[in-house]
């Protein structure tokens, strides 16, 4: 990138120019007169960077002619190529570097000039200085600046989701006709296999389950919320989930020779919850179970009753995680150090406890005791969950105590 440069010209920042920056609109002409004094303007040419992610955020800029580009430094797991990426464009009347406003006052982004682009700089000390010493004036920015970042995380949020949503029924469809496919052969249904073909038609067919599941799991990644998951909150029986997910997990461990034991409690009973997120979440634990356990290992999976909550526990014989990693293995793509070329991209771990999160539950991991090798994930699933219809009866109920409670007090004497 070329340094910048810029127009050495001393040009007076009016009132008038701030009051057409989108933060600036509602303030005083007394307060826009008193901001243009620690203003500058400058000129930038194509390519030069105007902010760059991770410096000290020390000055706003509102755009007023050309366009930045918006990058971001994005690295899926530590040992990938970190990539420059455009998230987002401003365009005349519209700012950059809302870090300045916010401790810890380092920009969150980098911004390119994509085109000549001529900027007001504000200087971020001083900004600060006035709006807190204004209080009537930094209300007015603040509550703008957070309904403008608000906007623009939603609709980034949707772009991506849309954007996700379509790549993955792009890539779901070839997939599910290859998945086919390969199970047709295994099922001899082609005609008799050798030894060999056999192997690597299983192997091709785990290859496959991981891509689509990977595809699955970016797409849960962008629209994975609380509120979406909690609506789907039913009343099953959680043995029949956790059958599935050993189905799920079935031909991967085949594959290493992996056997799963299972410790079941005498009886299983209904719990609320969402059944195809909570099946999500145990299948991924067994996944990474049998991914990371050595051949002819054993994978436990357990699951007992509290009085106040169902346990899931997935136990096996692998290497462990590094205590220094153990903090950071819920992270969005974070892989421990010690993977090696396992394949993955770090998301299942982190998509299990949003949905836990959702459940108001726990998730837990720990290294085995000393002197074994393994690691152990437990599941915490409260059972007083309600469905949405149980809280709909609840709210009626209330509602109407309240009515026959106003009711009395209006024929009260």
């Amino acid at each position: 990138m070329s340094p910048p440069t810029f127009d050495q010209r001393t040009i007076a920042v009016t009132a008038e120019r701030l009051r057409r920056c989108e933060i600036f609109g509602s303030l005083a002409d007394a307060d826009l007169a008193a901001i243009a004094e620690f203003c500058r303007e400058e000129t930038y040419r194509e390519g030069n960077v105007v902010l760059s992610e991770g410096a000290p955020a020390e000055e706003l800029f509102i755009v007023e002619r050309g366009k930045l580009a918006l990058e971001k430094r994005i690295q899926i797991g530590r040992h990938s190529t970190p990539r420059q990426a455009t998230i987002s464009y401003v365009e005349p009347g519209k700012i950059a570097g809302f870090s300045t406003l916010v401790t810890p006052h380092v920009y969150a982004t980098s911004a390119i000039c994509i085109e000549p682009t001529r900027v007001v700089c504000v200087d971020g000390a001083a900004l600060r200085d006035y709006l807190e010493t204004h209080p009537a004036a930094g209300l007015k920015v603040m509550n703008t600046l957070a309904a403008l970042i608000g906007d623009r995380y939603r609709s980034a949020t949707d772009t991506l989701t849309y954007f996700l949503s379509i790549v993955s029924h792009e890539l779901r469809s070839p997939l599910a006709a290859i998945e086919n496919y390969l199970q047709t052969l295994l099922g001899g249904f082609a005609g008799e296999l050798t030894e060999k073909q056999q192997r690597m038609l299983t192997r091709s067919a785990v290859r496959v389950t991981d891509l689509r599941g990977l595809i699955g799991d970016v797409v849960d990644l962008a629209r994975l919320r609380p509120e979406q998951i909690q609506t789907d909150f039913e009343w099953f029986d959680p043995g029949e989930v956790g059958a599935e997910s050993i189905e799920d997990t079935r031909l991967a461990a085949a594959e290493k020779g992996v056997q799963i034991k299972i410790e079941p409690p005498p009886r299983f009973e209904p719990i609320v919850g969402a059944r195809r997120r909570l099946r999500q979440v145990l299948t991924n634990l067994l996944n990474n179970a049998i991914k990371f356990s050595p051949p002819n290992s054993t994978v436990t999976f357990r699951a007992w009753y509290e009085p106040d909550a169902l346990y899931f526990e997935v136990a096996d014989e692998g290497r462990g995680i590094p205590p220094e990693d153990l903090p950071h293995i819920f992270t969005d793509f974070f892989r421990a150090s010690n993977v090696g070329e396992t394949p993955g991209a770090g998301l299942g771990l982190s998509i299990a406890k949003k949905i836990v999160d959702a459940h108001n539950g726990e998730i837990r991991v720990q290294n085995s005791e000393a002197g074994k090798t393994g690691t152990r994930f437990t599941v915490v699933i409260p059972r007083n969950l309600e469905t949405p219809e149980m809280k709909r009866q609840k709210w009626a109920v209330e509602s109407q105590r309240v009515e026959k409670g106003l009711s009395q007090e209006e024929r009260a004497p």
